[in-house]
């Protein structure tokens, strides 16, 4: 009795199987299996179904089941290298001493070598882009900190220009007051040490601009690039 499309499950109707195994199974069955073959598919038209009838016809001897289960493994291999698989054949040369230790790591992973092979480019490929993030993290970091630097001076420098138009503007008052006392030193009769204070207080505005300044411009451009 032969087997139905149905019962033949491994043997698949799509990507061309059923022919693939065909041609398999004809440049290996030897005479005496091939006129079995022709007498069991006699009047059959080719395809999916003249297949399986040969391939039932095969497992009842010996021999012919070792083919099939040598075709069964053929098969495996086939599909595995199908570009609809989602793998590429790829071929290089190891050295010796690379060789080895990727056979041990193997064995010691309990895997095979394409799959060892497969993870370390997989972690080599993540720690790459992890590193471009990074590098990319810190180089928008670095654009942040100069803008933020950036604005900070120009407020700086906003701030003592104001300083220095009221500046400007009590040194105008200043001398004309002493133009109209005719004289470059005023008679004062007034405390001293309140006048100091004030005069104090009114500049340290200006002298702690001057030192903002002073320290933005002496900073060195390698601080803002490390």
């Amino acid at each position: 009795m032969t087997k139905s499309k149905s019962e033949l499950k491994w043997l698949r109707t799509t990507d061309n199987e059923w022919q693939w195994a065909e041609q398999y199974l004809d440049k290996r069955v030897d005479a005496a299996m091939r006129g079995g073959i022709r007498r069991v598919t006699l009047g059959m038209e080719d395809g999916y179904s003249k297949v399986v009838t040969a391939i039932a016809h095969l497992e009842k001897s010996i021999e012919g089941l070792r083919l099939v289960t040598r075709l069964r493994s053929a098969l495996r291999q086939h599909r595995y290298r199908l570009p609809s698989n989602g793998k590429k054949p790829c071929t290089f040369s190891l050295p010796n001493s690379t060789r080895a230790n990727l056979s041990r790591l193997a064995k010691t992973k309990g895997g095979s070598e394409t799959a060892i092979i497969t993870m370390l480019i997989d972690e080599a490929e993540w720690m790459a882009r992890k590193h471009n993030e990074r590098e990319k993290g810190l180089k928008t970091n670095l654009t942040l900190e100069r803008k933020r630097a950036e604005l900070a001076l120009e407020a700086v420098n906003a701030q003592l220009e104001q300083t220095l138009k009221h500046l400007e503007l009590a040194t105008n008052q200043l001398v004309m007051w002493e133009l109209a006392m005719e004289s470059e030193h005023p008679p004062f009769d007034g405390d001293q040490e309140k006048v100091s204070q004030e005069v104090e207080k009114r500049l340290k505005k200006v002298k702690t601009m001057n030192t903002i300044i002073s320290l933005s411009h002496s900073l060195p451009n390698e601080e803002l690039e490390s």
